[in-house]
């Protein structure tokens, strides 16, 4: 059962680089894809890179947290409690990408 203890921790941290990689890859399409003439467009690629950023930086203070909780290298008190803010920045970081930078998803739109 301990080494459930290990395991857990590699297994979500692993899924969330997963889903890093996946937000690049979205991101260079976008990139690729959208020119840069108008201000949504714009806000579109400024906000994808925002969010591809951050969500990096959540994984790697992730991993930090990680490191520093198994002891794995020495540190001082301070540097869980710094690796955890970080990652409560990245997350803030991610919200303001998702919610404020990137112009609102529209669909198609319905015939009345």
């Amino acid at each position: 059962m301990e080494s459930w203890i290990n395991i857990v921790p590699v297994l979500i941290i692993g899924a969330f680089a997963y889903g890093a990689f996946k937000q690049i890859k979205e991101s260079i399409s976008v990139v690729k894809s959208v020119t840069w003439d108008s201000a949504n467009h714009k806000r579109l690629i400024v906000g994808h890179y925002l969010f591809s950023l951050s969500y990096v930086g959540f994984v790697v203070a992730l991993i930090v947290n990680l490191a520093a909780y198994n002891y794995s290298f020495p540190q001082p008190y301070s540097t869980a409690n710094a690796a955890s803010m970080t990652a409560f920045y990245c997350l803030l970081m991610m919200f303001v990408a998702e919610l404020g930078v990137m112009p609102k998803r529209q669909g198609p739109k319905e015939s009345i």
